[in-house]
């Protein structure tokens, strides 16, 4: 079986909870819930009550954030609505399909080879059967697709289909795209199709996207964009009035989307970084020189700035540029990466502030819409269309205790799936001055597995053997969850760092722990894995993993070297089930040794803490605790009677 073969049986086998260890684990992504589709479909006869869909049918997606458009669409709760898998994709956001639904589950959980069809996306019916007779020989469909993108690439075999139902409610399948050496995974192909047979000039048309995949995961990607039906269209009739955003703004603190505020303030304008988009041109003009037209690039930009201090809050909105850039353009279908002129001044920045927000707005000045001489929209062929959707954008930047590479959305998981095995994520401090780690946030979501499960959190100064690298260690409870929600892990002592550093784990057992991976914002080469001795760089999965540590003072504060009592005894060990604890711990916490944690009754008496444990626990426990600022791991060996 080839490496892709093996990462898809992989996340199979984390779903069955089957974990065969493979020969040379690594880094691999996984399936997550998404939460961006639309409701489960309803029935045929409540959807028919409503305002009918009439032509032009149109989606570029772009005003699409938490829903697909329910007024369009009557199934799509299994594709993935997201703006970080389709790269430069016609319009900002597009739907991905492969092998796992809405939820992160396989569609085949007991066959990795198993393929079959997957995700499904499906319009609401629409009134063919009200375009004028005389019409109907021009009524056309188009789409945009990408095989792979910033997903895994479709096999041989593998099918992006699209059907359409006829007036006796049978499917006839109109298009069948299969990957190929012709197809690159960074491009956008469009297909227009005609749509003239009578049979489908009914009151109940649909048409109908699928794929063909293996059902095992996230595998054989396909990206779908700016979906068009209408009449009065031609098979050259492939360029639209539409100038729009393509993609997000990249990161606002150089590399980053957030970071500590007090240390983006001992060097504002060094910390600062103006961000890129992409555009793109729908448009191309027939005009005598052959040229393509070219739209001039006009933008505004503002910025919502809110900042706190202390228990005040304040908000500012500050308009930063109105550019037109007459040294470049906007040519008729092609891209364009164009960096903002200004970002805020440093001015804008309270040094007094406890946390600052930078809520960043693009807008396109376009004349997408514009029904005026000078403007290309035809009302008679393209209203009700509003293209203005997709001329605006908006990122959000967060100065406060913490540094996040990603941008608060993950499209994915990554993770490993070896018990002893480590994983690190380099973080470089844009200060020069030491500071404190008191907190990590990590964003452990669901994807079908929600047994109870523990990991060794780790921070390095660097990835050697030497005994000075491991900065810091501390077990924690992995507590999934959705809609891209963090869990805070306190430390139970800060830690001191400066320069660089790594945030990682080790893996106490063989289950797939994923976290959250970011495609829309790529460190993967600051992701490094250790599951046989030896670190090694990762390569392969692109995107950022959603960890971020927070600075501050701690629970315990900083170790200083500072005299503490000896270790609290305790007795008797080993024990019959129940043994005492000569302290009151700040926190405890009993695992056995493959990492699982084990639910013990633990009480008070006096001076000590009496411990009980169940009676099916039997051999090595470990107790982790706190006491006096310090972190204690202590063994027992359970003997039940």
């Amino acid at each position: 079986m080839n490496l892709r073969k093996s990462l898809k049986s992989f996340v199979v086998q984390a779903f069955l909870f089957l974990y065969a260890l493979p020969a040379s684990s690594q880094l691999v992504e996984v399936p997550i819930a998404t939460n961006v589709n639309t409701p489960k479909p309803r029935s045929m006869a409540r959807t028919q009550a409503g305002t009918p869909v009439l032509l032009p049918f149109w989606d570029d997606f772009a005003s699409s954030e938490v829903l697909l458009q329910q007024t369009l669409w009557f199934a799509g709760n299994s594709v993935s609505l997201n703006n970080g898998i389709g790269i430069r994709p016609p319009s900002k956001n597009v739907v991905s399909f492969d092998g796992a639904d809405s939820l992160g589950k396989p569609y085949n959980v007991n066959d990795v080879l198993a393929k079959g069809y997957a995700d499904r996306l499906i319009s609401q019916p629409i009134r063919m059967d009200l375009v004028d007779p005389a019409l109907r020989s021009s009524v056309y469909i188009s789409f945009f697709f990408q095989v792979q993108g910033r997903g895994e690439p479709p096999d041989n075999g593998d099918q992006l289909i699209l059907s359409i139902k006829d007036q006796n409610g049978v499917w006839n399948n109109i298009h069948v795209q299969e990957p190929g050496p012709s197809l690159q995974p960074t491009l956008f192909y469009q297909v227009i199709l005609p749509i003239s047979d009578p049979k489908y000039f009914h009151n109940n048309f649909q048409f109908r996207f699928s794929n063909f995949a293996r059902l095992s995961g996230p595998y054989d990607t396909w990206n779908v964009d700016y979906i068009y039906l209408n009449s009065g269209r031609s098979p050259s009739d492939i360029y639209y009035p539409d100038r729009t955003v393509s993609t997000s703004l990249t990161s606002l603190f150089q590399v980053y989307f957030s970071m500590p505020v007090k240390h983006f303030l001992e060097d504002p304008a060094g910390n600062l970084k103006k961000p890129k988009v992409d555009l793109f041109n729908l448009k191309r003009f027939d005009i005598p020189s052959g040229a393509p037209h070219a739209q001039p690039i006009n933008y505004t930009t503002t910025a919502k700035i809110t900042k706190k201090v202390g228990t005040t809050v304040t908000t500012a909105l500050v308009k930063l540029d109105s550019a037109a850039d007459p040294g470049d353009v906007l040519r008729g279908l092609e891209y364009l990466t164009v960096t903002l002129n200004k970002v805020p001044t440093v001015a804008s920045f309270d040094p007094l502030s406890d946390s600052i927000h930078i809520r960043l707005k693009y807008g396109m000045a376009t004349k997408d819409n514009d029904f005026s001489v000078t403007g290309d929209y035809d009302p008679a062929k393209y209203s009700p269309i509003d293209f203005r959707y997709s001329d605006t954008l908006v990122a959000n930047y967060t100065l406060s205790s913490y540094y996040a590479y990603d941008d608060g959305t993950a499209e994915y998981g990554a993770g490993l799936n070896q018990a002893g095995s480590f994983l690190a994520f380099l973080f470089n401090m844009r200060t020069n001055n030491p500071d404190t780690i008191s907190y990590v946030d990590i964003y452990f979501p669901e994807f079908g597995d929600n047994t109870s499960q523990s990991l060794q959190l780790q921070i390095r100064t660097n990835l050697t053997d030497n005994i000075s690298a491991l900065l810091f260690e501390q077990n924690i409870v992995v507590e999934r969850k959705t809609k891209n929600r963090f869990k805070r892990y306190p430390l139970f002592r800060a830690v001191p760092v400066n320069g660089p550093f790594y945030i990682g784990w080790k893996q106490l057992t063989n289950a797939s722990i994923p976290v959250g991976l970011d495609k829309n914002t790529d460190n993967g080469d600051k992701i490094f894995y250790n599951t046989n001795g030896l670190w090694i760089q990762n390569t392969t999965v692109k995107g950022s993993i959603m960890v971020r540590p927070g600075f501050g003072k701690g629970l315990g504060g900083v170790i200083t070297g500072a005299e503490h009592k000896p270790l609290a005894r305790i007795y008797p060990n080993p024990s019959r089930g129940i043994c005492y604890l000569q302290s009151i711990p700040e926190s405890l916490i009993i695992y056995d040794m493959t990492g699982r944690i084990l639910d013990a009754d633990v009480q008070q008496t006096g001076n000590e803490t009496r411990i009980t444990f169940p009676a099916a626990v039997s051999g090595l426990v470990i107790l982790q605790y706190i006491d006096q600022g310090r972190r204690v791991t202590q063994k027992v060996m359970v003997r039940q009677e």
